[in-house]
């Protein structure tokens, strides 16, 4: 064609020629000719993908969620491939496109890219005036931070309702939450629902349920009813309740502290020399790789650093230490301010709107869960050098840090604030239990690593690990439930 291959072309000219493909009644090519045409071998298992899922009955597949969406092109070739073998709204078996928005920059740009979906007639006609999209917490809070993530999550979704509602699409969210607070789970379910931005619900709502949660909210039958009649309920009484429009002061602190909690959270894990030293030190996360938990690779990219470490043992790794450091990391700075006038307004808009009630009584939870003694016994047993270690003093400090920035602006005389009563009852039944188990993993981990690090073993080391790696496995397992915090 004369036009240079399809990845050096720019977003506009990509955006235009998948529109003339989607209107187009040819195919890009015989679809069965697929097995000989001159394609990778990546490419054709894409193909074929596609070409079987065309084969299955409509019901048997939902949506087609994209994973680290970050143009309209995205979605559009993803329509365009299913056009490829037939999967049509006319026949009946088009699966939804679901563009996943989840980084700072993605969820930032997505209203943007709805606005050029929403723009292209062959898109709009295929959708039949409703279209979902998958917010994403995990990756969210790992890329930029608690604090700073849910503010981009809620602008994000009001700004997409209202390109939605210019082009008269009904919009369905779809929320891609994990089980930890850091993940972005919330265990008051009810309240959660309630506190999700104006307009973004309206009688529709759909979430993750994954791992241990899936146990948990759906493990009898009893359990599952009571689960599903709180979903009901909150989703019901959403559309009755007027909901809390934040004040134009209120933005302007949510934005303030924002990009401070950001810059506060990325100059650790980004910039801090120490710091992935530190991480893959002081908590089990390389081990996690190794013992095959979890139901995919812990990171997406094998040889990349924390920026390519999946949420999930990201979350899970701090949790094991009693850390819990993804759930809080930055937001004792972006809430720490020595103006009064500040201050009053954090402390209103505390009382006053039930997102941000909802956000502050959930970092105030995990911090509350949080403990300094079993998190330095893991520097002391497994960090390295001094300097390292030092680190983990600092981390403990921006700790300190949020837990009384927490109490100013909630002003109570307890971090756990209204659960106070339900937490130490909670930590009393807790503690006898996991405070052995975080002291012999921290043992096993360094006996383990020890023989790791060590060449030739002989037969009886080559056990002794074999059977310390079993033990790791049943402490991991062993603090995960005990914290129910752990993805």
């Amino acid at each position: 064609l004369g036009i240079g291959p399809y990845s050096e072309w720019n977003e506009e000219a990509r955006v235009n020629w998948l529109s003339s493909e989607l209107s187009n009644r040819r195919p890009l090519f015989p679809s069965e000719s697929l097995e000989t045409m001159d394609f990778d071998d990546t490419v054709k298992k894409t193909l074929e993908t596609f070409r079987t899922a065309s084969q299955l009955e409509p019901e048997a597949l939902g949506a087609y969620v994209i994973s680290q969406c970050q143009t309209a092109s995205d979605v559009l070739a993803v329509m365009l491939l299913q056009k490829q073998f037939g999967m049509s709204p006319v026949n009946g078996n088009m699966m939804r496109v679901v563009p996943l928005f989840e980084t700072l920059d993605d969820l930032t740009n997505a209203p943007e890219r709805l606005q050029t979906l929403f723009s292209v007639p062959a898109y709009v006609g295929a959708i039949k005036g409703k279209q979902e999209v998958m917010v994403g917490y995990s990756d969210s809070a790992k890329d930029a931070g608690r604090l700073a993530a849910c503010w981009a999550q809620y602008l994000s979704q009001e700004r997409m309702v209202e390109v939605a509602q210019k082009f008269g699409i009904e919009l369905c969210f779809f929320h891609g939450k994990g089980g930890t607070v850091g993940r972005g789970g919330n265990p008051a379910l009810y309240r959660a629902i309630l506190s999700h931005p104006p307009n973004t619900i309206n009688g529709r709502f759909r979430v993750t349920e994954q791992g241990e949660m899936i146990t948990q909210n759906y493990g009898s039958t009893q359990i599952a009813e009571h689960t599903l009649d709180i979903y009901t309920a909150a989703v019901m009484r959403e559309a009755f309740t007027k909901s809390v429009q934040p004040k134009e002061e209120w933005r302007r602190q949510m934005d303030r502290m924002s990009l401070i909690s950001c810059q506060d959270y990325r100059h650790l894990v980004r910039e801090e020399p120490r710091f992935v030293p530190y991480f893959r030190q002081a908590t089990p996360e390389l081990e996690l790789s190794s013992l095959n938990i979890g139901s995919r690779p812990s990171k997406r990219n094998p040889k990349g650093g924390i920026e390519s470490l999946r949420a999930i043992p990201w979350t899970f790794a701090w949790t094991q230490t009693r850390t819990h450091l993804s759930a809080w990391l930055g937001v004792g700075a972006g809430l720490s301010t020595k103006d009064e006038a500040d201050l009053e307004t954090l402390h209103e808009m505390y009382t006053s709107w039930p997102w941000f009630r909802e956000l502050i009584d959930l970092i105030a939870m995990i911090v509350s869960k949080t403990d300094f003694s079993v998190a330095k016994n893991y520097d002391d047993q497994l960090v390295l050098s001094e300097d390292t270690k030092r680190l983990g003093e600092e981390v403990r400090g921006k700790l300190v840090e949020t837990r009384q920035a927490i109490l100013e602006v909630t002003k109570s005389t307890n971090v756990a604030g209204v659960h106070v009563a339900l937490q130490r009852a909670s930590n009393k039944i807790r503690s006898p239990w996991i405070d052995p188990l975080n002291v012999i993993q921290a043992e096993l981990l360094r006996r383990f690593r020890a023989l790791d690090n060590k060449d030739g073993l002989t037969p009886e080391e080559e056990e002794e690990k074999q059977t310390l790696q079993d033990a790791l496995i049943i402490s991991i397992n062993g603090i995960a439930t005990g914290m129910r915090n752990s993805g």
